[in-house]
């Protein structure tokens, strides 16, 4: 059984929390699953499902993308917005609009080779959002995962509810067959150092990082020890 801890903000200000026992803890896929289904007994499926839990959003939103204005229209005020939403410079290149909701989750852990896979919530997209993938070893890159969004439905008021599953996550080892335990706690100091120096990476040379991550898990170094 290895460790895992996890703790959120909104934005970018780490100290920027609502109540935890507001906004929950990080749910158990399986829990209250309706195990009448014929594939909830299937090995396979309780297997995939083990080490898996869901994020949901945490509070009610609207929005709707102007197309013809180029802007993102929230019901949230000025404030707000720009602590919660972040369009790139070149949010509009692609087919459908891209866009983050800066709800950090940061995971990080003692154990070696611990992975985390952010995987889309399927109910997601009946709400005119998909969900952008991806996975990184915890163990040697301190990032959190945020929502990437495309956002398919444009020109019309979209609504997320506080509840709807936004995605789910995976703990998981490359090398190894293990469970993980789940536990809140706020990453230390030097945790937010090196998150600082990755931001500050991905600010100069963009998508840099992940050739430092790929060099710390092939030579099995990671650039702090923790206590």
């Amino acid at each position: 059984m290895k460790r895992v801890y996890w703790d959120y903000c909104l934005g970018d200000d780490t100290e920027a929390k609502l109540p935890l026992d507001f906004i929950g803890t990080p749910k158990k896929f399986r829990v209250n699953y309706n195990t009448e289904y014929d594939h909830a007994k299937c090995p396979a499926w309780k297997k995939w499902t083990d080490n898996c839990w869901i994020v949901q959003q945490p509070f009610d939103i609207g929005l709707k993308c102007d197309t013809k204005q180029e802007r993102i229209n929230t019901d949230l005020d000025q404030k707000s917005y720009d602590q919660y939403f972040h369009l790139g410079p070149r949010w509009l290149e692609g087919e459908y609009p891209e866009i983050q909701l800066k709800l950090n989750y940061m995971f990080w852990t003692k154990e070696k080779d611990v992975w985390i896979e952010q995987i889309p919530h399927p109910l997601l997209s009946r709400y005119g959002f998909e969900l952008i993938p991806g996975t990184f070893p915890i163990s040697d890159w301190h990032r959190p995962l945020v929502v990437g969004l495309k956002i398919i439905d444009t020109d019309v008021n979209l609504q997320l509810k506080r509840g709807t599953p936004l995605y789910y996550f995976k703990l998981y080892s490359m090398k190894s067959d293990t469970d993980f335990m789940l536990e809140q706690k706020e990453p230390p100091e030097q945790w937010h150092k090196l998150h600082k120096q990755t931001n500050l990476l991905r600010q100069f040379a963009p998508f840099k990082a992940w050739d430092i991550m790929r060099s710390r898990v092939k030579e099995g170094k990671c650039p702090v020890k923790w206590n």
